[in-house]
């Protein structure tokens, strides 16, 4: 079959829109290719949206089968997609797949112009999938991970956690690389981030579940870009790299048979890593490391991230000792959080400026699934937007009982300004 997989834009352009491909699409498309089908791709974020180039390509393509994935901020995007396709080809299949479609699977088979969802992981579901669409595949009620609407809007149950091994190596080459800052990224782990921090939509997502890939199986990756592509710099795309110190040190000494240094970047928890590991890092070529530190209010992170800030601060020291560069990454505001609060917020990151540490802060964000949208009411959280697509963390998203929306842009503001922090949308 012919398959199109489309990455769904955001509708207010930013950096980190557009710093990597998507990977989980490029998994997808190896497993279509494998099974025999010929598939192609769209990132939205990249070539833009055009609803006529997008209305002509699939005119001229005949694409049997459009997968579109999205998350909260792209939804409506991706929607306006599928509509935009079924307007010239109403025979054709849409897949919504994504963050999304996973947390408000009946939300999203409620639209129009969407035949069927993808909860969780899409390699094998797509692919059997399109095998029962052909006529030679598994029954529609057989596909975990499925939701359909015949003759009644149904999800089937959620298939078990795909072990990274299995996946065939991303098909990277169907998006245009070349247009990517960071095109080369790699996947260590499938799942996400056993934790549950409560403003994180991850655990309800994966269920807080993650399955580590074989260090030699990541090797064999990297080893691959270098012969083929020349690569000599990768970021690592998991959502806590250093969760597995053992796992980690057994990377780097197998990172020392490739046939050059291999030069990456991370992230990470400030909590889950120490100046001996930092030290193998660094020697093992790591160059960057993003933490998740969200506050600098002690009473804060106590409730959300329970974490202390003079871990953090450390952290960042033995890092910055081993020439490894770091960014320390902010919200606000939480459901607690007082001007007082958020002004210590600001004197923290002061401090890690002062560290040597790269500054990153948005606005919290209480994305569906996270524990602040499913309590929201009695956290005390007004959330303000009216369209999926203004939540982007980047403007104001929720007030709390202690501060208006006016307060706490003022207070953000305050904090950007004095330590020059620049914004990211255009």
């Amino acid at each position: 079959m012919k398959i199109l997989l489309i990455n769904a834009p955001v509708t207010v352009s930013n950096h980190h829109a557009r710093l990597s491909p998507p990977l989980g699409l490029a998994y997808i498309a190896s497993a279509l290719m494998a099974a025999g089908h010929r598939v192609s791709a769209l990132d939205l974020n990249v070539s833009g949206l055009n609803h006529s180039r997008i209305a002509g390509i699939i005119e001229r393509e005949h694409h049997d089968i459009v997968g579109v994935s999205a998350m909260t901020e792209t939804i409506t995007n991706g929607l306006a997609v599928a509509q935009t396709i079924k307007s010239v080809a109403p025979e054709t299949i849409i897949v919504m797949g994504g963050v999304h479609p996973t947390i408000l699977p009946f939300e999203v088979l409620g639209e129009d112009a969407v035949d069927y969802i993808v909860v969780g992981d899409g390699e094998r579901a797509m692919v059997e999938l399109a095998s029962a669409l052909r006529g030679d595949g598994p029954e529609l009620a057989d596909i975990a991970g499925l939701g359909y609407t015949m003759p009644e809007a149904h999800v089937n149950e959620r298939r078990p956690l795909l072990h990274p091994d299995d996946l065939l190596p991303p098909a990277r080459g169907i998006f245009p690389i070349e247009f990517y800052e960071e095109p080369y990224n790699v996947l260590t782990a499938t799942g996400s981030c056993p934790y549950r921090c409560p403003f994180c939509s991850a655990s309800a997502v994966w269920e807080g579940r993650r399955n580590a890939r074989s260090t030699r199986s990541v090797v064999e990756e990297l080893q691959s870009l270098q012969r083929n592509d020349g690569v000599d710099y990768v970021f690592f795309s998991d959502d806590i790299f250093t969760l597995d110190k053992t796992w980690v040190y057994e990377l780097l000494e197998e990172m020392k048979y490739l046939d050059f240094p291999m030069k990456w970047g991370c992230a990470t928890r400030a909590d889950l890593v120490d100046s001996n590991l930092l030290h193998a890092m660094a020697a093992g070529g790591c160059q960057g490391i993003q933490y998740g530190v969200e506050s600098g209010s002690q009473q804060i992170l106590d409730t959300v991230k329970h974490i202390k800030k003079e871990r953090v601060l450390a952290a960042v020291d033995a890092a910055v000792a081993e020439g490894i560069e770091i960014a320390c990454s902010f919200m606000a505001p939480f459901p607690d959080d007082t001007l007082e609060t958020i002004a210590e917020t600001g004197k923290f990151m002061r401090e890690l400026a002062d560290a040597r540490a790269n500054l990153i802060l948005n606005y919290t964000c209480p994305f569906p699934g996270t524990f602040f949208w499913d309590h929201a009411e009695e956290l005390g959280l007004t959330i303000l937007p009216t369209t999926w697509a203004e939540y982007d963390a980047k403007h104001v998203v929720m007030e709390t009982r202690n501060l208006s929306a006016a307060q706490i842009q003022s207070a953000v503001e305050t904090i950007a300004r004095d330590l020059g922090l620049r914004k990211t949308i255009e």
